[in-house]
């Protein structure tokens, strides 16, 4: 990315960061205005996608690589974070069977989707897609 670029990234975040305050100090009943703003955000955030995109096809192989072999470290530690099903619930199942492990599954899901797992599963797909696309493996 040039020197040229990154201004305009920070004038696009700072807008959408005052876009976002904008919508959370309008009243619940601010209908007009909430749809206003809230096609801004969208315009913002589709010019911020097409930013990225621009600034990944630009990168060289290496520097995706390094970014993919973070990303995998990060979701590494993530994934570590799960609760072990095996030993979840000690045993024990009031709830009927298979309830104490259904229970861990569901909370597996819920701490990877609030540690950003999701997030992080769909940029490593971005990388290796692109990777791909100029015939490197990505694995």
């Amino acid at each position: 990315m040039t020197d040229s670029e990154t201004p305009d990234l920070e004038k696009l975040n700072r807008e959408l960061a005052r876009v976002q305050d904008e919508l959370i100090a309008l009243s619940d009943d601010a209908f007009a205005e909430k749809f206003e703003l809230q096609q801004r955000q969208d315009e913002l955030r589709k010019q911020a996608t097409a930013f990225q995109q621009d600034w990944d096809a630009r990168r060289s192989n290496a520097d995706l690589q390094r970014e993919l072999a973070a990303l995998r470290s990060q979701l590494g530690g993530i994934e570590d974070q799960k609760i072990d099903l095996a030993g979840f619930g000690g045993g024990s199942s009031e709830a009927g069977p298979g309830a104490t492990g259904l229970g861990g599954v569901q909370l597996n899901q819920q701490m990877l989707e609030a540690q950003g797992a999701n997030a992080v599963h769909a940029r490593i797909g971005v990388i290796k897609g692109i990777l791909a696309d100029r015939g490197v493996d990505p694995d």
